[in-house]
């Protein structure tokens, strides 16, 4: 699969039972519920994901639910991982079950030069042999500097085709937009960015995390004429800003799964006990979302859906 990555995409949950293995039912119901609502492709496996919570055999009960609702070219992998040899090994998988291209975090943990996450991706890229795009998360890995980057682009743009930017940052977009390389991916992975990366052109699309429990929103926000509405998309932008805000005290995506169960998406779970201080902060969450649902409900078309009173 070849071209430009573009467009609107969903970060997934992986939904969870309570023994932790992974919840195929409500993954496969997710993800047709996103493409129902007009997501251009969704992906698995990232930090939306939990990716570290993955196991080889999690990995491949996600890609198999995700490839068939999908289909080919929709979907994009998360390969991220401690095992650089099982990160291969997935992306080959991933590759075979028609992913659009590969995502790959550096390692994480561990503090390692910016040399030694070139060669880290020079590593793996030639061993999937398949489109790879950067993903800048350095608030849980080693981060991907700009010039890094571009060094990458420059040297293997056969394969590494882009970056998906989670840093909250728009230097590295924007230093690639500079360049104008028309198969180079920009891509906005942070949320509290996506507004500022279409106002200044340098987005080509986003990988969203909001967009796993409110995809409406972030549809609206990554495809509407700005310049159309602009007090309606001020309006949708600021809605987005209040609820980036309610999530910051939970770790990540817990605020945003207990958004989605509240909305009636199903019990997304979790590999990581949820301390009785947390529920507390759930219910201060979900009576705030329901005010907030009644104004959003006002300004991006979400009518369709109701926030559920209970959560089965």
């Amino acid at each position: 699969m070849t071209g430009k990555v573009t467009g609107t995409f969903c970060a997934l949950f992986t939904p969870r039972r309570g023994d932790g293995a992974v919840n195929g039912e409500l993954l496969r119901a997710n993800s047709e519920f996103l493409l129902e609502a007009g997501m251009d492709g969704l992906v698995m496996n990232g930090a939306t994901g939990e990716y570290l919570h993955s196991r080889e055999e999690d990995f491949a009960e996600i890609l198999e639910i995700v490839s068939d609702v999908a289909g080919p070219g929709r979907f994009i992998a998360g390969i991220g991982g401690t095992d650089v040899n099982r990160s291969i090994r997935n992306g080959r998988m991933a590759m075979e079950s028609g992913a659009r291209a590969l995502l790959l975090p550096a390692p994480h943990f561990f503090r390692y030069s910016q040399d030694d996450l070139i060669a880290y991706v020079q590593h793996v890229a030639k061993a999937v042999e398949a489109p790879v795009l950067l993903y800048n998360l350095p608030q849980f890995t080693n981060g991907y500097e700009t010039s890094t980057v571009i060094n990458l682009l420059s040297s293997m743009g056969g394969s590494v085709v882009g970056l998906k930017d989670s840093s909250g940052s728009l230097e590295t977009l924007r230093a690639m937009a500079q360049r104008n390389q028309a198969n180079e991916s920009c891509i906005v992975g942070n949320d509290q960015v996506l507004v500022q990366g279409r106002r200044e052109g340098i987005s080509d699309g986003v990988i969203s995390g909001v967009a796993s429990a409110m995809p409406e929103l972030i549809l609206y926000l990554n495809t509407a004429d700005m310049a159309a509405e602009p007090e309606r998309y001020a309006a949708a932008s600021a809605l987005l800003d209040e609820l980036i805000g309610q999530l910051g005290p939970f770790p990540v995506p817990w605020g945003l799964k207990f958004i989605a169960e509240r909305r009636g998406l199903g019990p997304m779970g979790s590999v990581i006990p949820v301390s009785a201080s947390r529920r507390s902060q759930v219910v201060q969450l979900t009576a705030w979302l329901e005010e907030w649902w009644e104004r959003a409900s006002n300004i991006i078309p979400v009518d369709s859906l109701e926030v559920a009173k209970h959560v089965s």
